[in-house]
């Protein structure tokens, strides 16, 4: 068969199996098994497939992906996401806006752990739109931000979805890690702007985008979050996200004037604090070990993984009896999610095989070069393609589907791989708040009783906003490529 219409037919049957919700990597599977078989026929193509599920997964660049899902399941399920959520309101609860700006570095530092949008999204937002909507916030806003701020952290190292695109692309994971960090803590400081700037110039005495600094402290009804699970984000997790761990509570809080100030003396004060330092370790631990050459993208992974179980065990240390159950939650969540993951990869390298035999990336290299337009306007063409994509797939599908055509194009047409890596990803988060369909608002409104709609049409400035930022990383590639550079990775 013609393998343009092979391959045609191969996306169509994707499309179809979607729609009938199996599960991802099952029907990424199917849908390169019949291209392939449609292209070399059926005695040669199970001889192709039966190697691929081994060649695909046994690559030992790979075990950077379970180490770094231990670490985050180790210190999300620590508690550490809502001890740093408390830490940050101490430090920001006075300024304008604080509870949204405190709900944007929270998720923005522990996206750094979780490596997972989703898992940001579902952390914070019960916790951080009761307390917003507590204090005079609009809730439909309140959703906004929290399902904004996880797309905007999600380059924040470790991120898990920055590694796997260097595995499917073939870039270097260390520089790829590392070029995230500018963009990543850039995000998050233009975010936080936004909302305290937009709580300065809303109406005198509104409380809806937090203009007046709110009276209440952190809820100490707060204990009531964590009755309910994000059992919101499952149909989400099944469909190849990162599982969520359920939402703790935050300590109790006393009245020191402004929101989210809680209790500034005893253990509380050092616990929050000290939630900060974690994370601040593990960063450096990552980054840090990759920027100076001690570790390779790999080692600083299981070392970053080892040091997530010190401190988890340092936590529990006075409670016994829930140190194992903590840990074999943990170990449960690594398995399951790695198994997720390395079948999505199998699936993905099916379907990547597919296409190499249909030799459609190279002609889409050669038909990219011949086009005549600027190859900027190529880049922007394909990055455009990927927004739409990301209001109805999660982003690990959406590598897997368009990586192994997208990747070489931009490198054919001389641009630098991880620099077009970085934008694809933050493009594709893009397109997780992006009406109709954007996965994180359905999240955010499955875990708070928000109407989706309502959660979509809050999220638009917050859309424009991140695809503004996304054309200034576009415009000055410097910004993506000077700390891999510097470190002699790029």
């Amino acid at each position: 068969m013609n393998p343009e219409l092979a391959i045609a037919l191969s996306v169509g049957l994707f499309l179809v199996l979607i729609v009938i919700e199996m599960q991802i990597a099952v029907a990424i599977s199917i849908a390169g098994t019949v291209g392939i078989t449609l292209i070399l026929g059926s005695d040669i193509a199970n001889s192709a497939i039966s190697t691929i599920p081994y060649s695909a997964s046994s690559k030992y660049a790979l075990f950077v992906i379970p180490m770094y899902i231990l670490l985050g399941s180790l210190i999300a399920n620590a508690g550490i996401g809502t001890r740093i959520y408390s830490a940050v309101n101490r430090i920001v609860h006075r300024l304008p806006g604080g509870l949204a700006a405190s709900a944007v570095l929270a998720t923005s530092i522990f996206s750094g752990i979780s490596g997972s949008s989703a898992a940001d999204v579902a952390t914070f937002g019960r916790l951080s739109v009761t307390e917003m909507s507590r204090n005079g916030y609009s809730r439909n806003y309140s959703a906004a931000v929290v399902a904004a701020a996880g797309t905007f952290a999600v380059l924040i190292p470790p991120s898990i979805t920055v590694v796997i695109y260097g595995f499917i692309a073939g870039e270097s994971v260390g520089a790829m890690i590392l070029a995230g960090v500018v963009p990543g803590i850039l995000a998050a400081v233009v975010l936080t702007g936004y909302v305290i700037t937009r709580a300065v110039v809303s109406p005198a005495g509104s409380t809806e985008f937090g203009r007046r600094v709110p009276r209440e402290t952190v809820s100490e009804a707060s204990p009531a979050l964590a009755t309910a699970g994000v059992s919101s984000a499952t149909s989400v997790t099944s469909r190849g996200t990162l599982p969520t761990p359920e939402t703790p509570s935050l300590p109790p809080a006393s009245s020191q004037g402004g929101a989210g100030a809680a209790a500034t003396s005893g253990g509380g004060l050092v616990y929050d604090l000290m939630s900060l330092v974690y994370a601040g370790i593990l960063f450096a631990i990552v980054v840090g070990g990759l920027y100076s050459g001690i570790f390779t993208a790999i080692e600083a992974a299981a070392i970053g993984a080892f040091v997530a179980l010190i401190m988890a065990v340092a936590i529990e240390r006075g409670r016994p009896s829930k140190l194992l159950p903590l840990l074999w939650k943990s170990v449960r969540e690594t398995v399951s999610v790695t198994s997720m993951i390395f079948l999505l990869i199998i699936g993905g390298t099916i379907f990547a095989t597919a296409l190499a035999y249909s030799r459609l990336p190279v002609t889409m290299v050669e038909w990219a070069a011949d086009l005549p337009v600027p190859p900027t306007v190529v880049i922007i063409l394909m990055l455009l393609i990927l927004i739409p994509l990301g209001a109805i797939l999660d982003g690990l599908s959406i590598l897997l589907l368009t990586v192994p055509i997208m990747a070489p194009v931009a490198t054919g047409l001389g641009f630098d791989g991880v620099w077009f890596g970085i934008l694809v990803i933050k493009v594709i988060e893009v397109g997780l708040i992006t009406p109709p369909v954007g996965i994180n608002a359905f999240i955010i409104s499955g875990i708070t009783g928000i109407p989706a709609e309502k959660v979509l049409r809050s999220l638009v400035p917050f859309v424009i906003l991140d695809l503004s930022f996304t054309a200034v990383l576009f415009a000055f590639p410097d910004i993506v490529m000077w700390l891999p550079r510097y470190a002699g990775l790029g």
